[in-house]
């Protein structure tokens, strides 16, 4: 399973390559400077477009690619689901105008989360493909509103997570575990290491609520990066570092192997009760800190 709870399977057809983390963020960087609450659809000429609801991608198709969501779908169940069952769900949303996933769901065939695993997929593959075509969005055309479930909606970061995850995907699902397990109330977070693939640091998970723009978000894990390499030149005791982000957020980072997280609290406390958490799993005192300040503003 990867950190978004994909089989590993699923994401064979996502090609790994050294300029395509590069090409994605930039993409995705187009998403993160439309408006706040940006509602619509994001055209790529005649390749492709993404629907956005408050800037959370719903849904992604490219021309360029050569796998349906039905198809994903089916081939998430052991046997896969029958063909014909699909198709005759697939025809009456056509003409209805109802969603293919949540008709699957409503019928028994897919599961909540076999629908939102498939989505994420199917999403993926999409911003892959477009991100590769070289062509860059030519209009936004607003919409009052799209009539996804936020629940089958998905943010920037998860994408760029998903895309890292790649690398080494038992590494990614294990970074999930631990952000799940760490993280405290008003908090959020993200996993990140390094690889030749990227520029800098890799995200390879984030946790749910994660809604950073992804250049913020690979900023601050390059800045905290450098900080513990500095920081464990002088006291290789350092553990786990707290720091201003923006002086709205407060940010505690750790290692752990060869990977490094960051939490982002909303409040002091979360953050205290975070550097708790921590100290009390190593068994050192919270005392054993690095402090340091970032003035840049999340977006």
């Amino acid at each position: 399973m990867t950190a978004s709870g994909l089989p590993t399977r699923m994401l064979s057809s996502i090609p790994a390559s050294p300029g395509l983390v590069a090409s994605v963020q930039r993409l995705l960087s187009y998403i993160d400077d439309l408006p706040i609450g940006a509602t619509g659809a994001l055209h790529f000429g005649d390749q492709g477009v993404i629907l956005l609801e408050s800037r959370k991608i719903c849904w992604a198709v490219a021309r360029s690619m050569r796998i349906r969501l039905t198809d994903i779908l089916r081939n998430q169940s052991t046997p896969p689901l029958p063909r014909e069952r699909v198709e005759q769900i697939y025809r009456r949303c056509k003409e209805s105008g109802t969603p293919i996933g949540e008709a699957l769901v409503a019928s028994g065939l897919a599961t909540e989360a076999g629908l939102r695993a498939a989505l994420f997929k199917h999403n993926g593959e999409a911003i892959v493909a477009l991100a590769q075509s070289g062509m860059g969005p030519d209009r936004f055309v607003d919409h009052v509103k799209t009539g996804y479930d936020p629940k089958f909606s998905f943010t920037s970061c998860e994408v760029l997570a998903m895309l890292g995850s790649f690398d080494d995907m038992a590494r990614a699902a294990a970074a999930q575990l631990e952000l799940g397990g760490m993280l405290v109330q008003d908090s959020v977070g993200a996993a990140f290491a390094r690889n030749s693939s990227a520029s800098g640091a890799l995200v390879i998970a984030v946790s749910a609520g994660c809604n950073f723009a992804t250049a913020d978000l690979i900023g601050v894990c390059n800045w905290v990066s450098s900080l513990f390499d500095i920081a464990r030149t002088f006291d290789p005791e350092v553990f786990v570092a707290r720091a201003n982000w923006g002086g709205s957020v407060g940010l505690v980072t750790w290692r752990l192997k060869d990977v490094g997280y960051l939490g982002l609290c909303s409040s002091r406390a979360a953050a205290a009760r975070l550097l708790s958490r921590l100290s009390e799993r190593a068994g050192r005192p919270s005392g054993v800190l690095l402090r340091g300040e970032r003035g840049d503003e999340p977006a």
